[in-house]
């Protein structure tokens, strides 16, 4: 049959077509921003590695004092002696023997006021303020509803044959998410944070930063030794700029709602469908014949062809009758292995019956 007979037979069926489709369709959304929770987890076991082992530098306090008042007498206080000789208050010449009047005594203290650790406390600082931001608004859970309810109706007519079809469509998808993959809720997350940020502001380093009201670190971050090479540092880096740049909503709430008939694509499309519906119930037509059929098989893959140009009119011919040709083969396989288990299921059963046949005929000889 030629293509020209095809085309006569589909504008037929679509130029006799009286069809209505009524729509409704309703998407509800509440989308979470769990992101932060996730890099919070991520970095807070380095932070705390770095909280257990601070960087500490010592600090030499010098002060002249009176000889007397100095508590140990170093190398530097010998030094310091010799370029102020006004201090010496005798000098005994047959012994050597000096006495100063002061000396310069040199108090050594360990100090947690380094660039390092500043830029830990200001991170903590701010880590716990975006904390007490976001947190609050992590009530709920994330979740979608996805709800769509389609009534079509319509009837047509090919020479004397009068075709109708009535479809009734619902389809429900929704899901939510309030759980990581261990099965962990979100306000338990949220609330192993909290405790442990609580928990760092009572370590020694934050405490002490704290009482010294140190400067606060301000971005870009030096690139000092121990950021650029400390495996924990680099982490820290990682959540300061990502806490620096972030400007996410914490919670995206969509609502759609769609009621009414449908006159464009969609309706189209399922009178389209239609047309394939009708073919594939044409198969079980008596005076159905191998023109017939040809006829139904050249409608159906003018329609499907139709329909993937519509989505994409570049693709190619050759790509077309490959995928085509895969599917068909792909189809003959199902089809012949799904024909080969039932002939298997009715030989078996088959079987089982004509051995009880036997059995029973010989209990009855």
């Amino acid at each position: 049959m030629d293509n020209v007979e095809n085309l006569e037979v589909s504008n037929q069926f679509l130029d006799e077509m009286n069809s209505m489709l009524e729509v409704k369709a309703d998407f509800n959304s509440k989308e979470f921003d769990y992101t932060w929770i996730e890099k919070y987890e991520t970095v807070l076991p380095y932070i705390d590695n770095i909280l257990r082992n601070p960087k500490r530098f010592i600090v030499n306090e010098e002060e002249v004092v009176k000889v007397e008042l100095s508590k140990k007498v170093t190398v530097e206080s010998i030094i310091h002696l010799t370029q102020h000789t006004n201090f010496i208050q005798d000098y005994d010449d047959k012994t050597g023997d000096v006495k100063p009047s002061k000396v310069l005594n040199i108090n050594k203290e360990e100090s947690l006021d380094t660039y390092e650790n500043r830029f830990i406390y200001t991170l903590l600082n701010n880590m716990i303020s975006f904390y007490e931001k976001h947190a609050p608004l992590m009530q709920g859970e994330s979740y979608y509803i996805d709800q769509k309810e389609a009534k079509y109706e319509a009837n047509t007519k090919i020479g004397n044959e009068n075709i109708k079809i009535s479809l009734h469509f619902e389809s429900l998808d929704k899901k939510t998410d309030s759980k990581d993959n261990n099965g962990t809720t979100i306000a338990a997350r949220l609330k192993k944070i909290k405790t442990q940020l609580d928990g760092f502001t009572c370590t020694e380093l934050y405490q002490t930063l704290t009482k010294m009201h140190v400067p606060i670190v301000r971005s870009p971050i030096r690139k000092t030794n121990v950021i650029l090479k400390n495996p924990n540092f680099q982490q820290a880096v990682i959540i300061w700029n990502y806490l620096q740049s972030y400007d996410e909503e914490s919670c995206v709430t969509v609502n759609s709602s769609t009621n009414g008939q449908d006159v464009g694509e969609i309706k189209a499309k399922f009178d389209q469908s239609f047309l394939l519906d009708y073919l594939a119930l044409n198969a079980l037509s008596y005076k159905k014949d191998e023109v017939t059929e040809r006829k139904a098989i050249a409608l159906a893959l003018s329609r499907v062809i139709e329909n993937i140009l519509d989505m994409n009119d570049e693709v190619l011919e050759d790509k077309i009758k490959k995928v085509f040709g895969d599917e068909f083969r792909h189809a003959k396989e199902r089809f012949d292995r799904r024909n080969n288990r039932i002939t298997n299921i009715f030989n078996s059963k088959m079987n089982t019956y004509l051995k009880n046949i036997d059995t029973a005929c010989s209990l009855l000889d």
